[in-house]
């Protein structure tokens, strides 16, 4: 018996150490698994190839244009000194129409954005998953889309030598820089040709910022925290440089903050990346393009309020080139918001700016920077649309160009406009007792949108159904002694909204917008709440835009109201707003943040928004969604555009208009079989006018169209290179930038 029990035994002792080895083992395979696949991402293997820049050149140079200009005394104290350093820009010219404090405001001005809580010296001082090298680096962020202020000398307020559009705030909590995303990063671009780099200041952004790829920005900052968290000698060389200037009696209190900072900013890019997965975004973005309106309404009533609010996201689309933005009455890919405040604070709340929906003590509180967010507006304004580089892509032949012009007369004007509705007329009118809905807009009418431009002409009187947006009435002059406020856009650059069903592209943006709904039931019963449900007695003002199903809220009410709320608690903090009695105290202040006295009336239209087109040459690819590499192939027949090509670079094609996409490595496949990738519609073809097919209008049998000719299209892209959307609007101020507080470590 104890024989056998010793030998038992003794068996069980034999098992249990195979037992170990085996898990010993498995654990130093998955060990090695993980290193290789660490050394893998830490060597970039699946990102376009780094060429490098010869030279960076700057458009549109007008000498002497800021020899007399005026830093804005207010802008000059907000900034850091260093965003003043010298350039090797000529500091008396301007580049695209910014002197460069205007230029310095928009790369480097936050507007509150924070990614897990990424601290700006961490990304400074990190190194790659495996090894010493640094984390970021010139050629790793440029060879992934993100570009440069190639003129800028060293800048000691941008000790990581981050890429336009990364910046930092301080966060008054913890009092550390946080890493910003800022508008620039995503509206500013590279044209490379033959070793040079065209700048185009408000162009289209190229890179994947959205995409948690180990071999991009996001998936790449997260594996060198996760292995400098855990790798304790990687982390005493992190710590030492992060912590380089805190006293050595502090030293290991703060290394202990610094490991809770990170292990905190890993589970949030857990949950992010939980819920940032293919199911939720089926169709692969790639570079330069975001499912912008369903990451919004994602992360602001999902995120942020009821992870059962998360709808799929199906419809990526282009970064949109900002230049006469400010210009237009509707903005976004479908013209669905006119203020110009509502479109950036949901954008930055869609890059994560904190958004608070759940506490009481602190509800619609945000990180969001709306003064800043306005400096910028107000920026934007001066901003000039690039013009065609000559002596790099080749001399215009004009002969060729003004056979197009005709051609842009007669088949593209009546849907790009511009169509400018003069205020101070419309204002004389109304003073004669002219009903305002029978002034004519400026837009074409209804049917002709529709229908072809046949059956009216921009300026008829049988207006479209949106002319009733034009608030002439509240156009009032404003005037203050104390405050810089731009009193009214003295002509407005109306949209003329092109339904689904005539102009033919890929629906699936417009129509989730459309139809997405989202449950706002728990925030029925805050005072904002309150304010804008359906009364049950008196009058239904249509100008609320009062919720009668909490559990059923568009997304542009529910983004107004949210958005509303967190204006006018941000607007009460300035000192400018009285959140009991819900009235501002300084009007004039009110209404120029919240977009020089415009309204937030967000709108669902069944279109997209056809804008006007200097500069266009410059802002490859085509069509909301990107779904066309060049001008000419947009002139063609769809079936004759390319259905597949390769995005990651930026190299022009100077002939075409357009990107060249032929496969390289590290590129993104762009398939438009895709659902949100169609490149159909738009298309000059011959057959019946509408369900996508626009352009000549045949003489001989109304109501049809043709295909260009070879001819006319390289004439029409020819005049595309020098057309000119002028006269412009003229802001005449400077940057409103009164209630700036960044940085306020000067504080």
């Amino acid at each position: 018996m104890h024989w056998r029990n010793g030998f038992e035994a003794r068996n069980l002792l034999t098992l249990g150490r195979k037992i170990l080895i085996f898990l010993v083992a498995v654990i130093v395979v998955l060990l090695v698994l993980a290193f290789l696949g660490l050394w893998y991402i830490s060597n970039y293997p699946s990102i376009p190839g780094y060429k490098p820049i010869e030279e960076v050149v700057y458009l549109n140079k007008k000498e002497g244009a800021c020899r007399d200009f005026q830093v804005d005394g207010i802008i000059r104290s907000s900034m850091p000194d260093a965003a003043f350093d010298e350039t090797t820009r000529d500091p008396n010219s301007s580049y695209q129409g910014w002197c460069e404090p205007y230029r310095q405001v928009y790369y480097r001005l936050p507007q509150g954005t924070t990614f897990f809580g990424l601290r700006y010296d961490w990304v400074a001082s990190l190194e790659r998953p495996v090894g010493r090298e640094p984390l970021l680096s010139r050629q790793y962020m440029e060879s992934i889309g993100y570009i440069y202020d190639g003129a800028k000398l060293p800048n000691d307020n941008n000790p990581a030598d981050l890429p336009i559009g990364l910046t930092w705030h301080y966060d008054s909590d913890s009092g550390h820089k946080i890493l910003d995303v800022t508008c620039a990063a995503c509206h500013s671009s590279q044209l490379t040709y033959q070793g040079k780099a065209l700048q185009i200041d408000g162009g289209s952004g190229s890179h994947a910022l959205t995409s948690t790829s180990p071999s991009q920005f996001i998936g790449m900052t997260i594996a060198s925290v996760l292995t400098t968290y855990l790798n304790p000698v990687k982390f005493h060389r992190f710590s030492k440089k992060v912590l380089a200037e805190v006293p050595a009696d502090e030293r290991s209190a703060a290394k202990l903050e610094l490991r809770s900072a990170m292990w905190s900013t890993l589970k949030e890019a857990v949950v992010y990346g939980r819920y940032n997965n293919p199911w939720v975004y089926p169709t692969d973005e790639g570079y330069g393009r975001t499912d912008g309106l369903a990451r919004i309404l994602n992360t602001v009533f999902g995120d942020e309020l009821d992870r059962g609010n998360d709808r799929t996201g199906d419809a990526p689309v282009n970064y949109p080139h900002l230049w006469d933005i400010w210009s237009f009455d509707w903005v976004q890919w479908m013209g669905s918001v006119s203020q110009a405040m509502a479109r950036n604070l949901n954008e930055s709340l869609g890059v994560r700016a904190e958004l608070e929906l759940k506490d009481p003590q602190h509800m619609f509180s945000s990180s969001a920077l709306l003064p800043e967010m306005h400096c910028i507006e107000t920026v934007m304004q001066h901003l000039e649309p690039p013009a065609w580089p000559e002596d790099i892509f080749g001399v215009v032949d004009r002969e060729l160009s003004e056979e197009g012009k005709q051609i842009f007369a007669e088949v593209c004007q009546t849907c790009h406009g511009p169509f400018r509705f003069n205020v101070a007329e419309a204002r004389e009118k109304i003073s004669q007792g002219v009903p305002k809905g029978d002034i004519a807009p400026a837009r074409p009418t209804q049917c002709s949108v529709c229908h072809g431009p046949w059956m009216g002409r921009p300026g008829q009187a049988n207006t479209p159904a949106d002319v009733v947006h034009v608030n002439v009435s509240q156009m009032q002059e404003l005037k203050s002694d104390d405050y810089r406020l731009q009193t009214e856009r003295n002509a407005v650059w109306q949209v003329a909204h092109t339904y689904l069903d005539y102009i033919g592209t890929d629906p699936t943006s417009a129509l989730n917008f459309i139809n997405n709904t989202y449950d706002l039931s728990a925030l029925k019963d805050t005072p904002g709440g309150k304010a804008v449900t359906v009364p049950e007695s008196g009058p239904h003002d249509p100008d609320k835009q009062y919720i009668d199903d909490w559990k059923a809220v568009s997304g542009g009410v529910g983004l107004r109201f949210i958005g509303g709320e967190v204006r006018y608690k941000n607007y009460a903090e300035i000192g400018i707003w009285d959140r009991e009695q819900r009235i501002p105290t300084d009007p004039n202040a009110v209404d120029d943040l919240n977009g020089f006295g415009e309204h937030d009336r967000p709108k669902a239209w069944r279109a997209y928004r056809p804008r006007p087109l200097e500069g266009v040459w410059a802002t490859a690819p085509y069509l909301h969604n990107g779904s066309v590499p060049t001008l000419y192939q947009l002139l063609l027949p769809a079936d004759q555009r390319d259905a597949v090509f390769y995005l990651g670079r930026k190299e022009y094609d100077p002939k075409n208009l357009g990107l060249r996409t032929e496969k390289f490595k590290g590129a993104f496949r762009y398939d438009t079989h895709m659902v949100g990738n169609s490149n159909y519609g738009h298309e000059f073809n011959d057959g019946l006018c509408g369900n996508g097919v626009i352009g000549y209008q045949r003489e001989d049998k109304p109501g049809y169209c043709r295909q260009f000719t070879e001819r006319e299209r390289r004439a029409l892209l020819e005049y595309i290179k020098v057309h000119s959307d002028a006269p412009r609007i003229n802001p005449e101020t400077l940057a409103h930038c009164e209630y700036v507080r960044w940085p306020e470590a000067k504080q």
